[in-house]
């Protein structure tokens, strides 16, 4: 917004010699937005015609000929953009203009009505006559009409293509401004739609979800600042803001609209990759990941430090965004997870014919046996809280199973996982060792280690020998889900033995995992009664 206000004053400047005395509006900005897209800001009431490939309005321009994108503009001396596509304009104000170059089978965006500002005042037409040029020098032909406004209808836009338009993000927030009776300068609605097109692109986010949570952070003001001192469109702190923005290669000013919009894009990114479900990624927005976990672990919403509950917060901007979908004729997206369980070992060796059993325990007892019924009743419990769940095997001594860990990994991640877990069982040759253990590797998978590991110890009641990092698990590489693996207990201490090896033991097992799980991602635990 700073840029092109500056561009502008300076432009007033400039022209205030060629306009004083005279009737007629003069161009102050003509700027692209993309290859498709031109935004023109003049110095006062505007009126235009257009041939549908052609534009001409009533405002003087002295910047001679240009060419950009789809657009070739020419003073003559009026301002007029000419495409071989057929062009359509949009009015932002009565001085500002949206001209987009359409393509031969588009579909005519709507014109969405909004009070919005210019960069400097708000200009109100003090009477409802079309204004008509100025006598001129010249004998130049002047545009002498007014292009009527197309009428309003419901966008269409295809699922997954065409969100990321810039013009369909200036849309959804004319949309979101309207709802909220808000207005905001017309270039800032093109500099934020602009912005979110290219971040949320980029970190592959919805970028109605974005809007909707820049809506909730700031009401789409880049210059807000709140009592924690989080500034911008994104409410971002700026002891988090300076470093990422050098990596993101920014501005280093938490008050632009781009760079305040990138780093909060990052953010979310994290936010994302680490919970997966968008519900939980706005709590861990608001709260932090930290703060989300406390929260999980005390089994109670927590707020920040403006009173805020997290859970309330990301529901309101998920109401945000799939009001903007329904805006657009669409349905919001539906909430489909895959969990993928590893049973440890029980893989066959082609090699050599044998299977790998894992860890013999207190009377013969094997590891893989224990771990696959465990794996199996996570599973059912999980699919009847609404998961889709996968298994890297679901047979003992099947020849089928992956016994090398390359093949193992590469099963998995071709389920396309939100969640990996692997689940084993300990053992030494002091029987004295017991308790459970639970490992992660990647920075994303943290949180999600030690929600399954305080839901299980709660569970079981076993001894707590902690939560820790790891980075040479193989089965542990993955970088875009959390994962982990959870050691349920030694099967050769006789305490640990005595739940393991019982049906009603692993039951009770397998219950605090899937607890684990559920509440790692916000989903209400159904009563697990199995």
């Amino acid at each position: 917004m700073r840029k092109i206000t500056s561009v502008m004053l300076i432009l007033v400047l400039l022209s205030l010699g060629t306009v004083q005395g005279e009737t007629w509006s003069t161009v102050l900005l003509v700027s692209p937005i993309n290859t498709t897209q031109l935004y023109v800001v003049t110095n006062g009431f505007t009126s235009y015609k257009t041939d549908g490939h052609s534009v001409t309005f009533s405002s003087k321009w002295s910047g001679g000929s240009l060419e950009t994108g789809a657009f070739q503009i020419t003073a003559n001396p009026w301002l007029t953009v000419t495409s071989s596509a057929p062009l359509s304009v949009k009015n932002l104000s009565p001085k500002e203009f949206l001209v987009t170059a359409l393509d031969q089978v588009a579909v005519v965006l709507p014109n969405v009505d909004v009070d919005v500002q210019t960069t400097t005042e708000i200009i109100t037409p003090t009477s409802s006559e079309t204004p008509t040029l100025p006598e001129t020098p010249t004998n130049t032909e002047t545009p002498t009409e007014v292009v009527p406004t197309p009428p309003v209808v419901t966008p269409s836009i295809e699922p997954g293509i065409g969100l990321y338009d810039p013009q369909t993000l200036q849309l959804a927030i004319e949309f979101r401004l309207g709802k909220i009776n808000r207005q905001v300068p017309a270039a800032t609605v093109v500099q934020i739609a602009t912005s979110v097109s290219r971040w949320a692109n980029y970190f592959n986010l919805d970028p109605f979800l974005v809007i909707g949570l820049i809506e909730m952070e700031s009401g789409f003001n880049p210059n807000a600042v709140s009592t924690s001192s989080a500034v911008g469109l994104m409410q971002i702190l700026e002891s988090n803001f300076y470093s990422y923005a050098a990596t993101l290669g920014v501005k280093s000013d938490p008050f632009d609209v781009d760079s305040n919009v990138a780093v909060g894009c990052k953010m979310l990114s994290n936010s994302m990759v680490t919970w997966q479900r968008p519900f939980m990624a706005l709590r861990s927005y608001l709260l932090g990941s930290t703060g989300l976990m406390n929260s999980i672990l005390a089994g109670s919403d927590a707020a920040d430090s403006k009173g805020t509950q997290s859970m309330n917060y990301a529901n309101v901007v998920l109401n945000i965004r799939n009001s903007i979908y329904q805006y657009f004729n669409l349905t919001p997206p539906k909430e489909q997870y895959v969990v993928v369980l590893d049973p440890g070992h029980g893989g066959y060796n082609p090699s050599n014919g044998m299977y790998n059993m894992g860890a013999i325990g207190l009377n013969g007892i094997y590891e893989s046996e224990v771990v696959l019924d465990i794996s199996q009743k996570v599973a059912d419990i999980l699919r009847s809280n609404g998961l889709t769940v996968q298994m890297t095997r679901t047979k003992e001594k099947d020849k089928s199973n992956p016994y090398d860990l390359e093949d193992r990994i590469r099963l998995a991640e071709s389920f396309k996982p939100n969640i990996f877990l692997s689940i084993h069982a300990n053992s030494f040759t002091s029987s004295t060792a017991n308790g459970v253990e639970t490992y992660w590797r990647t920075w994303q998978s943290k949180w999600f280690a030690t929600t399954v590991h305080n839901a299980y110890l709660k569970q079981v009641q076993l001894k707590d020998r902690g939560v820790k990092q790891d980075t040479t698990l193989f089965m542990l590489k993955g970088e875009t889900y959390p994962s982990a693996m959870i050691e349920v207990g030694f099967i050769t201490n006789p305490v640990d033995y005595a739940l393991l090896s019982t049906p009603e033991g692993r039951t009770k097992a397998a219950q605090g995992i899937a607890k684990g799980i559920l509440q790692f991602m916000g989903i209400d635990v159904k009563p697990l009664d199995r």
